[in-house]
C-alpha cells in the first residue's frame, strides 16, 4: 500500500518556523510550557498503556533532557487533536557537545560505530495515540521534524533506539541499522536497540523515496532549537 503526502507550508512568524500541513496532519515545534506540558501527557498516556512506566500523581512524563538547549519536540495534531510527538536531541560542537539520552546506555556502541567527534541527531520519545498506533501515513510524519534537524546541523549520523520487533521496519524506512543489543532505555522499562544511520550516505535517497522530507532551505533557516 502506498501513500500520497501533501505537503503545505504556511510561515508562522511569531514561532518563526514554517509548520507544515500533511494529508490533514499539522505538524508544530513545541514553543511553549503549555506545548511540553501537552505532549508529556500524550508521553505518559501512551507508556502507560503499555506499562513502560509507572503511574504518577501529575500523569505527565518528562526527563532533564526536555530542558537542555540542545533538544526540541514537535507536535502532530489532526484537527485539533494531538496524536503524535517526538523530540530531537543533537550531539554537536556549536551546541556545546551536551548530552544526549541515548549516551547514558548505548554511548560504548556509539563510540565504536561512529565515534564523538561526529554531529549526532537522536530521534526519541516518539510516542502516537492508541487510536492511531496502526496508522502508516501518521507514523511517517513525525520524522520530518527529525529531518529538519539532521539539514539544521548538518549531522552525519542520525540514530534512535527501537523495540526489537521494529529493526527490520527502521531498516526499511530508514535505512538504519542496529548496533547495540537491547538494554533499557532511559526512563522507561523497556528493552531497545539502538541503530544508527549515516546522514551523508542515505538522506538523498531518504529524499527521493519520500518527496515530504525534502525540506527547502528557507524553512532549515528558519527553524531554532
Amino acid at each position: 500500500m502506498s501513500f500520497t503526502f501533501i505537503v503545505k507550508l504556511t510561515f508562522i512568524s511569531v514561532m518563526g518556523y514554517l509548520a507544515a500541513t500533511i494529508n490533514n496532519f499539522d505538524l508544530q515545534v513545541c514553543q511553549s510550557t503549555l506545548d511540553m506540558q501537552k505532549v508529556a501527557r500524550l508521553r505518559y498516556q501512551c507508556y502507560r498503556s503499555v506499562d513502560a512506566i509507572g503511574e504518577n500523581e501529575h500523569q505527565e512524563f518528562q526527563d532533564r533532557y526536555d530542558a537542555q538547549t540542545n533538544t526540541k519536540s514537535c507536535m502532530v495534531y489532526e484537527d485539533d487533536q494531538l496524536v503524535g510527538s517526538i523530540r530531537a536531541c543533537v550531539y554537536a560542537a556549536e551546541l556545546g557537545h551536551l548530552n544526549i539520552p541515548a549516551f547514558e546506555v548505548y554511548k560504548d556502541d556509539i563510540q565504536r560505530v561512529i565515534g564523538l567527534d561526529k554531529v549526532i541527531v537522536e530521534s526519541n520519545r516518539f510516542v502516537i495515540t492508541q487510536e492511531k498506533a496502526d496508522s502508516k501515513s501518521l507514523f511517517k510524519i513525525p520524522f520530518r521534524f527529525i529531518v529538519l534537524n539532521i539539514n539544521k546541523f548538518d549531522a552525519d549520523y542520525v540514530i534512535t533506539a527501537v523495540r526489537e520487533k521494529h529493526v527490520p521496519l527502521y531498516q526499511r524506512f530508514l535505512t538504519m541499522e542496529p548496533i547495540s543489543q537491547p538494554k533499557k532505555y532511559p526512563g522507561i522499562d523497556v528493552d531497545m536497540v539502538l541503530m544508527a544511520g549515516n546522514c551523508k550516505k542515505g538522506m538523498s535517497a531518504l529524499t527521493a523515496r519520500e518527496p515530504m522530507y525534502a525540506i527547502p532551505s528557507y524553512e532549515v533557516e528558519s527553524y531554532t532549537l
